[in-house]
């Protein structure tokens, strides 16, 4: 390979960074000053990984560490635990929940309660305690589906609490007189993220035919080269993807709100809190709703489901009559999407092991095509992504060497100028069977201190679940509602493609 002579002292000084910096290699005050900010940024990062330690307690992470210190580092009020509905026709018989329940034993979190550290939550932990098993189960009856709905808000939007010394987990049995009943299983999100609680929920699932319940794998689709893309194409799309991120990660925390009044008041506060106002809206469809889109456009169920959610965004603000439509070209509303790393299965271990990619809702375009480009655009991008990898690597070492505090306070600033925490999870392919009784649906939720979206499917229905700040969404039915126009029009769409 030959190289001038400018090439050969650059490649030169890249192999002798740490050398070449101290005795004045370069001439040229640019280089120099380069010279020293990637030695510089070499040195931090190899030394942040010599020296930050191991975890004391081995089974310990950076989310579970957050969690169980949220009083320091979290938003005041946040509310932190997770609401699994499991809805019945037939509802299961307590005594038959608590014997297959049991299998939650088999794992240390759910025998364990948290030991937080807030002067150093590197040091945080789990401490293992005799579980008085039957605390951990209530059953009570319900006269209807009002009464049922408002039993549901209540486990699911209140601050969850067991007594001291117990573990953070428990499944409360609703059986309903005049409609569906429901397993409402209420876990502290230290215990665990969603793709770590997969196998634990497996545990007492079976097939309508007998058969253990086993979970569908799912891989993360990486983004590859595209037909016709040499590989110098390929190398600087990747180069632009890379320097997008690191701008995102960046700027995140400092630049501007979104700007969707009717959605998102939180430029208009100081400071990001959970102001206790949330209600809990949803609606249920079927997966060949959306799979009629997918084969009449190309795009996947994500980029539907994305530039749905968008479109409906737009009719409930025009409906609302929010002045911000008025400049489309300027709308921004965003979300944080949590992504579930890989990790290895332990035998009596769940993990916390997710971090959150920024991404930006297509609101800006009115037709469902430009939508659905930009939404593909998008997650196409977040595929190659080096958020994941460099958040994660940041929040780990970050904790270790205690700068946890500084951390969190990035992290809510980012959490103050975002509108939604957005999820859309492929859930079971075929039916099954939970505690006896043949599962009718399932439905997660989760209370955050932002506005909350989470797609789940289950054996070909779909279903939506919206925990939403009514200081900010006023109307959440009517979102509801706007979301089941969008979805008429785009079907409508799709079969005049056809």
């Amino acid at each position: 390979m030959v190289l001038t002579s400018l090439g050969r002292r650059v490649f030169g000084s890249l192999l002798a960074l740490p050398l070449l910096w101290y005795i004045g290699y370069f001439d040229w005050w640019w280089m120099a000053m380069a010279q020293q900010l990637l030695v510089t940024v070499t040195i931090l990062i190899t030394l942040a990984v010599c020296l930050s330690p191991r975890w004391p307690d081995p089974s310990m992470d950076p989310v579970s560490a957050i969690i169980m210190n949220k009083e320091k580092l979290l938003p005041p009020g946040s509310i932190t635990h997770l609401t699994i509905v499991f809805y019945f026709d037939d509802c299961p018989e307590i005594e038959k929940v608590m014997e297959e329940a049991k299998a939650l034993l088999e794992y240390d979190r759910f025998c364990s309660v948290h030991v937080p550290n807030s002067d150093a939550i590197f040091e945080s932990s789990w401490r293992r305690v005799p579980v008085l098993y039957e605390k951990h189960f209530e059953e009570r009856k319900v006269a209807g589906n009002d009464e049922f709905e408002n039993v549901l808000d209540d486990l699911a939007l209140r601050p969850f609490k067991m007594p001291v010394d117990t573990p953070l987990w428990k499944m409360d049995i609703l059986k309903n007189c005049e409609g569906q009943s429901a397993i409402v299983w209420r876990l502290c999100h230290s215990i665990g993220d969603g793709i770590g609680l997969v196998p634990v929920g497996y545990k007492f699932a079976r097939t309508l035919d007998g058969k253990p319940g086993k979970p569908s794998v799912f891989q993360p689709k990486r983004g590859g080269r595209k037909n016709g893309q040499n590989g110098v194409g390929s190398l600087i799309k990747t180069v632009k993807s890379v320097l997008k991120d690191i701008k995102t990660i960046v700027s995140l925390a400092n630049g501007p709100f979104d700007n969707c009044p009717s959605i998102n008041m939180n430029h208009t506060r100081k400071t990001l809190a959970h102001n206790g106002k949330r209600a809990r809206v949803g609606m249920d469809f079927k997966l060949d709703d959306v799979k009629v889109i997918k084969q009449a456009t190309g795009y996947t169920i994500n980029d539907i489901v994305v530039a749905l959610f968008a479109g409906a965004v737009r009719r409930y603000m025009q409906k609302m009559g929010d002045e911000a439509l008025k400049n489309p070209e300027k709308l921004k509303m965003t979300g944080l999407a949590p992504f579930a790393q890989s990790r290895p299965y332990l035998p009596g271990k769940v993990q916390n092991k997710m971090v959150f990619v920024h991404f930006t809702f297509p609101l800006r375009f009115e037709s469902l095509s430009e939508r659905l480009k930009h939404a593909h655009d998008e997650f196409d991008h977040l595929k190659r992504s080096v958020q994941v990898p460099l958040l994660n690597f940041v929040t780990d070492v970050g904790t270790k060497l205690g700068l946890e505090s500084a951390l969190s306070a990035e992290n809510t600033k980012i959490w103050h100028r975002t509108s939604w925490i957005f999820s859309n999870v492929p859930g079971p392919r075929e039916r099954h069977v939970l505690f006896g009784k043949e599962l009718a649906g399932i439905k997660p939720f989760y209370c955050n201190v932002i506005h909350q979206a989470i797609f789940f499917s289950y054996a070909g229905d779909f279903s939506l679940a919206l925990v939403v700040d009514t200081d900010s969404i006023k109307e959440p039915k009517l979102l509801v509602k706007c979301f089941q126009e969008e979805m008429q029009a785009a079907q409508k769409i799709a079969r005049d493609m056809h």
